[in-house]
C-alpha cells in the first residue's frame, strides 16, 4: 500500500506544471540571468604582473642586494610579481609617460626611490616592496652595529629566502560571484517546501477532496502522508540535480571537484525544504494560496539573509547575529557549498550538514504535533 501511494503521488506531482515551473525552471532561468550578469564581474580582479623599470647605473651596481631581490621577484613563475626592464632614466620616463610601466625605481644618494605618475594598487605594491627591503637592510645594519661578529651574509640569505612579498591566490577556482549560485541552489532546495506544503494541504479534509477521502479511508493517515512527502522529496531532489547539472555543464559554473559532497548537501537541503513547507502547511488553517504565498515570502527572506540579493549580507549576519544563520536552511546550504569550495577540511561542511539535520528533525516534530491536533467536525 505504501509503495502504491508513493508511486501515485509521484505521478500526480510530476503532472503539476505550475509547481514544476517554480521549483525547477524558474531557478534555471534565474541561474542563466546570474551568469549573464556576473560572467565578467571578476575579470578585472585577477592579479596581473606589474610592469616596472629599474634605472641601470653605477648606483644600482653598488646595491647588488636590491638588484638580486628585483631579479628574484621578476623570475618567470606562478608567483612572479614584476616584469622588469633595466634601462636609462630617459627611457624610463618615456615608458612611464606612454603608460608602458606602472613606475620606475632608481637609487640616489644610496636611497632607493620610485617615480610614478598615478596612484593605484600596483604603485602601492612597488612601494611596499621597496619599504620592506629598506626595513630588512635597516634591521641587519642595527644587528651588525650591535654585534659586528654576527654573520651578516647568513642573515641576509635568511631574510631573502623567507621573504614572500605578495603571492597571487586568485586562481581559477576562486570566484566571489559563486556565492550567488550557492544561494540559488539553497533557495531551490527550500523551494521543495512547495511540494511539502502541497502534500499537507492534500491530506487535510477541509482543503481538498483528496484529504476528505483520506480521512474516511482505512489507510493509515501517517503512512499515507509519509509516502506523499517522500514523493515530494523525490521530485524536488531530482529537480535540484537537474539544476546542478545545468549550472556545471551548460553554464560552466565551477563548483570544484567535490561532486559527491555537493549531492549529499543538496540531499539534506531538500529534506529541510520539504520539512519547512510541511510546517507552514500544517501550522495554520488558511487557504492553500495563503500558505503558498507565506512560504514564498519566507524562502525569499531566507535567501536574502544568505546573500542572494546582497552578497555582504551573509557576512553581516555572521558577524552580528550568527544564530540567525544557524537556523536559516538557505544559509546553511550556502555555507556548506562555501566550505567545500574554500576549505581544505570537511569540518565546516559536516557542521552545516549536522545543523540541517537538526533543523529538519525539529521542524518535522513540530509539524507532527500540529497534525496530531487536527480534528474535523464533519466531512
Amino acid at each position: 500500500m505504501f509503495k502504491h501511494i508513493y508511486i501515485n503521488r509521484l505521478k500526480i506531482f510530476v503532472k503539476n506544471k505550475s509547481l514544476i515551473f517554480w521549483t525547477m525552471f524558474f531557478p534555471i532561468i534565474l541561474g542563466t540571468f546570474f551568469n549573464m550578469a556576473f560572467s565578467n564581474l571578476n575579470s578585472t580582479e585577477k592579479f596581473n604582473i606589474i610592469n616596472i623599470a629599474v634605472i641601470n647605473d653605477t648606483n644600482l651596481e653598488n646595491n647588488k642586494g636590491f638588484k638580486d631581490v628585483i631579479d628574484q621577484l621578476s623570475k618567470k613563475s606562478n608567483d612572479q610579481l614584476f616584469n622588469t626592464k633595466y634601462t636609462s632614466i630617459k627611457d624610463a620616463n618615456k615608458m612611464l609617460e606612454d603608460n608602458k610601466i606602472d613606475g620606475y625605481i632608481y637609487i640616489k644618494n644610496n636611497d632607493i626611490r620610485m617615480m610614478i605618475d598615478s596612484n593605484g594598487i600596483n604603485q602601492t605594491i612597488i612601494k611596499s616592496v621597496i619599504d620592506s627591503y629598506k626595513q630588512n637592510i635597516s634591521m641587519v645594519t642595527n644587528i651588525y652595529n650591535y654585534n659586528p661578529n654576527v654573520m651578516i651574509n647568513n642573515i641576509m640569505d635568511d631574510i631573502n629566502s623567507n621573504t614572500d612579498y605578495f603571492k597571487d591566490t586568485s586562481n581559477n577556482y576562486i570566484d566571489a560571484t559563486v556565492i550567488y549560485f550557492y544561494t540559488l541552489i539553497g533557495m531551490t532546495c527550500v523551494y521543495g517546501g512547495f511540494w511539502g506544503c502541497k502534500s499537507i494541504n492534500e491530506s487535510e479534509a477541509n482543503l481538498s477532496y483528496h484529504g476528505a477521502r483520506l480521512v474516511v479511508s482505512p489507510v493509515h493517515k501517517l503512512k499515507a502522508l509519509i509516502a506523499s512527502l517522500l514523493a515530494a522529496f523525490t521530485v524536488q531532489y531530482v529537480e535540484v540535480i537537474v539544476l546542478l547539472i545545468y549550472l556545471m555543464f551548460v553554464i560552466g559554473i565551477d563548483f570544484g571537484n567535490q561532486t559527491l559532497f555537493i549531492f549529499i548537501l543538496s540531499f539534506f537541503g531538500c529534506l529541510a525544504g520539504i520539512a519547512l513547507g510541511s510546517l507552514i502547511g500544517a501550522s495554520n488553517k488558511k487557504s492553500e494560496n495563503f500558505k503558498t504565498g507565506l512560504l514564498s515570502s519566507v524562502s525569499m527572506f531566507m535567501s536574502f539573509l544568505a546573500g542572494m540579493m546582497y552578497m555582504d549580507m551573509k557576512m553581516i549576519i555572521a558577524n552580528n547575529l550568527p544564530i540567525l544563520g544557524y537556523i536559516n536552511p538557505v544559509n546553511l546550504i550556502t555555507d556548506g557549498f562555501y566550505a567545500l569550495y574554500y576549505y581544505p577540511t570537511y569540518d565546516r561542511f559536516i557542521f552545516n550538514i549536522v545543523l540541517l539535520s537538526i533543523f529538519t528533525v525539529v521542524i518535522s516534530l513540530i509539524t507532527y504535533l500540529f497534525l496530531r491536533r487536527k480534528k474535523y467536525d464533519s466531512i
